[in-house]
This record gives structure tokens, sequence and C-alpha cells, in this order.
């Protein structure tokens, strides 16, 4: 047992020093008591399990479907396994795609998922960064940028190619994810060993004011909020798994920091709280569409 005012320290979990604290008039806690367990308050409850019919990930292919011209040719800045990229192409059989990304083993995924899909003569897959690949001169119909400029090292510099691989008649698609005021400084600094993300790129006011500095305006501003981890919540529960994941990574911590080094169990301490925050609004998710400013 525990004696008050002492704090105590039990799985890692720092205890509440209890001496001090403000004494609670008791008839007025009585009355919030008959309140809190009062009908209202299930009430909310039960409201609260009906379905708002949040937009899943598949409304950004919806998107797009009105941006890819016929015959157009499209990049996936950042494709990672080239799963959204072959999804693209199957749904626009006239357009030829282009994937890019920096991670070897990325690059090699995308390719086997390409050939799996039949896709290998329209689509071409390279191990690029998206800074080498806009000094290429190439530049496309549509680009598809997701889940990209929080990891990028300088987000004014990315927003330049991205503007230089946009054809001037073209359209560019990105979809990131920025804090909003719920996160606190402590939460904000759990993110940062975040081992890819860049915590300065996370500010929606450094992301938006990068696009005109590049030579890019929004066209369409669409707030996500926290509608697509709705839609998987309530379908696959991911984020009962990130909460039970991080619940054993504490208790089998020191472990895990033997086997696999503190870095990397720091890194997946942080991208499970990446998961949660999304889904409690801590992080929210933002698609842009932008085009090259001279063409309007």
């Amino acid at each position: 047992m525990i004696p008050v005012g002492r704090t105590s320290r039990v799985a890692g979990v720092c205890g509440f020093r209890l001496q001090g604290m403000a004494r609670i008039d008791a008839s007025t806690h009585d009355e919030d008591l008959v309140r809190v367990y009062g009908p209202a308050t299930w009430q909310v409850y039960d409201e609260l399990d009906i379905s708002l019919n949040p937009r899943g990930p598949d409304w950004l292919h919806d998107l797009a479907a009105d941006l890819i011209p016929a015959n157009g040719n499209v990049i996936d800045a950042g494709c990672r396994d080239a799963a959204h990229l072959v999804q693209l192409m199957r749904a626009h059989p006239s357009a030829r795609g282009f994937g890019i990304d920096p991670v070897p083993l990325h690059v090699e995924k995308a390719q086997s998922l390409v050939v799996e899909n039949g896709l290998q003569d329209r689509v071409e897959v390279m191990l690029s960064d998206i800074e080498s690949a806009a000094t290429t001169g190439k530049q496309f119909d549509f680009v598809w940028c997701r889940d990209v400029l929080e990891q990028v090292a300088d987000l004014q510099t990315a927003a330049r190619a991205l503007a230089s691989l946009t054809r001037p008649t073209g359209t560019l698609l990105v979809f990131t994810t920025v804090a909003t005021d719920l996160l606190s400084p402590d939460e904000a600094a759990m993110l940062k060993r975040h081992l890819a993300n860049v915590p300065a790129n996370l500010s929606r006011s450094a992301v938006e004011d990068a696009f005109p500095a590049a030579g890019l305006d929004v066209i369409q501003c669409h707030e996500i909020g926290t509608e697509w981890r709705e839609w998987a919540e309530e379908r696959h529960a991911p984020a009962s798994t990130a909460l039970l994941r991080l619940a054993r990574l504490r208790r089998d911590r020191a472990r895990l920091d033997a086997l696999h080094g503190s870095d990397i169990v720091d890194h997946v301490e942080a991208n499970l709280h990446w998961e949660i925050y999304q889904f409690i609004g801590k992080l929210a998710s933002l698609v842009y569409v932008l085009r090259p400013t001279a063409t309007r």
C-alpha cells in the first residue's frame, strides 16, 4: 500500500501526489453524481454508438478520378509499395504511370506489385526522391503525393520539386497530416522520436505557406479530420490494435530495447501514438488540390 502523499512508480507510470488537493463540497458532488449517472449521460453514449458515415480512403481516389485526363501521365511521388499507383492505373486504363520512392525495399515491393497486376507495359517505378526526380525535367498531368510531406527534410524544397513535376496545365494532389491545437507539448515531444517524420512539417501554416512560395495555388482543401480513422475502426479496429501494442511495448520495453535498440523501440512507440492521435483529433489529415500559379 502506498502512503498518501508519496509518489509511486508502477510499470513506468508516475503516481499522483494526493496531499494539498482542494476539498470537494460533498453536497455539490452528490448532485454531480446524480447527473453523471442519469439518463442523459447514457443517451449520449447511445448516440455515439451510431456511425456518422465517415468517408473512407477510397474517397481520395474518387477525387483523383476527376483530375486525371484521358491518356494522361501520372506520377506517384513517394509511392512506397505502389498500391495507390496500381489502383490509379487500373481505374484509368489509358493513363501511364510513374512511381518514385527513396527506399530500396519500397521500390522492390512496388515493382513486384506492378508485375503482379500486369501493368509493367505502362507503369515504371524508380529509386528516387522528389527533389532528384524534379531535376530530370519530366512533368506530369497528375501528381499524387500521399503521406510524404511529413517526412521530407525540407518542406519548401519539396514543394518546389512537386511544382516542377506538375505540368503547367496539370494538377497536384497532396494528402498530409498536421498537428492540431489538441496536441500538447509533451505529446509533440513524443512524436519527435519518430525516425521518419519531421516535426516542423506538422505545422499547417508551414505547409500552406510552402505552396504559394513554390508557385502553387490551392484550388481545393478538404479536412479529413478523424473520418478515415473512424471508417477503419468501424471495420477493422486498428486503433484497438495500436493501443494493445502500445500497452505491451510499455510492459516489455527493457527486453525490446536490449533486443532491437532503444531508438527503434522509441520510433515504434511514437508511430503507435501517431495512429492514436489521428483517431482522437490531436493530428488531422488534410487534402489539397493544387495547380501551378501560371495556369490561373
